[in-house]
């Protein structure tokens, strides 16, 4: 009887280990495609409020402002985000997590209702500049949001061991490397798309 307790035991511990791992790796990897996100846009702001504007949900000029303020919003998510982190408020980080991509998501139904063809939003992580179906963009941003109740359910009582953190940064980089080469996947394949009806 002892060692089927402690075999439960290792195997708990393993579980454990397992979904702090999960746990660290889908924040890495969600705060910093807000983060890669935040800087596209700084580093074109015309791309940004071109595309903002181009949604036709706001009035122009309230549309401008705002396409200002996203980025700096969005650093300003990470920064809560990680307090959050640390202080175990996982609620609080999945509210700001989801609320981001909630809102985007809401943008891109709309788009995708009204049959709009948008050229990159600013969460493109290869700043591109071809029109991506607003569909295909929704449907990436429902992944993320799985990806934040992913992260929401495995929540576990400790912040993580040291090798349980260095296991969640690369797992978090497997992640992002995954998430850039879909991304550009997607953008050669939408401007292969225009240049044949171009050339058509």
């Amino acid at each position: 009887f002892h060692h089927a307790y402690c075999a439960a035991q290792r195997e708990m511990s393993m579980l454990s280990s397992l979904l702090q791992v999960v746990h660290i790796g889908v924040l890495g990897f969600l705060l910093s495609l807000v983060l890669a996100s935040a800087s596209h846009k700084l580093r074109a702001p015309g791309q940004f409020r071109q595309a903002l504007v181009g949604y036709e949900m706001l009035p122009g000029n309230l549309a401008l402002t705002l396409a200002g303020i996203v980025p700096f919003l969005e650093i300003s998510v990470i920064s809560v985000a990680l307090v959050a982190f640390a202080l175990q408020a996982t609620a609080v980080t999945t509210l700001l997590l989801g609320g981001l991509l909630l809102t985007y998501a809401a943008f891109l139904g709309f788009a995708m209702l009204t049959g709009r063809s948008l050229a990159d939003c600013g969460c493109s992580l290869n700043g591109g500049e071809a029109s991506v179906k607003p569909a295909i963009l929704v449907m990436r941003n429902l992944a993320l949001l799985a990806l934040v109740a992913v992260f929401h359910l495995t929540q576990q009582a400790s912040t993580g061991t040291l090798s349980e953190w260095l296991m969640g940064i690369t797992f978090s980089l497997l992640l992002f490397i995954t998430y850039s080469s879909i991304d550009g996947l997607l953008e050669n394949h939408a401007l292969l798309k225009n240049l044949r009806l171009r050339h058509d």
